[in-house]
């Protein structure tokens, strides 16, 4: 059976309310367009859902059992809703699990502290995903990736200190960063 949506949010409004008038102002609509709403829905599944005395309202026994459920189903959707929104205020970063370790999870809490509208959710994996609220973010030589895939460029300097061996020793290389 198919019932309008906003016969049911009226519906649902005017139960928790226990007015017409009130459903009718916190849903921005008339009081006589919420009544047409709710005896709509009470014409389609053939039962009365208020005792109506004048201008005081009532839900009857069927109606209880409605309002009870068209207010989890709404609470639910309203749930589903903000978790959808908050998913969009999350970045995403995939990295090696040494990066990850070593500099990123560290750093999380701090990052999440300044921005407190953005969390920050960190896995870990070899491969690089190309969904657009994933950040990858990868340890090595940029010339073995493709350009369009590279966000950022970043070089770094080497300092010593007093009574370290002279550069021109260093003929081998230096290990600047290892991981197991």
């Amino acid at each position: 059976m198919q019932v309008s949506l906003q016969a049911l949010k009226a519906f649902e409004s005017a139960a928790r309310l226990g007015s017409f008038k009130l459903a009718a102002e916190e849903l921005s609509l008339t009081p006589t367009a919420i009544s047409h709403h709710i005896s709509n829905l009470e014409g389609r599944l053939s039962v009365s859902l208020f005792h109506r005395h004048g201008r005081r309202i009532a839900l009857t026994g069927t109606g209880a059992r409605l309002a009870k459920a068209t207010s989890e189903g709404f609470r639910k959707i309203d749930n589903a809703l903000d978790e959808v929104m908050r998913a969009g205020t999350a970045i995403r970063v995939t990295t090696t699990s040494s990066l990850a370790a070593m500099a990123l999870i560290p750093a999380q809490h701090e990052f999440e502290q300044a921005n407190p509208g953005i969390s920050l959710e960190i896995s870990t994996g070899e491969s690089v995903d190309s969904q657009s609220y994933i950040l990858p973010v990868r340890y090595g030589d940029a010339a073995r990736v493709e350009p369009s895939d590279i966000i950022r460029h970043e070089s770094f300097n080497v300092f010593g200190a007093p009574g370290m061996a002279a550069p021109g020793s260093w003929n081998e290389g230096i290990t600047l960063f290892t991981t197991q």
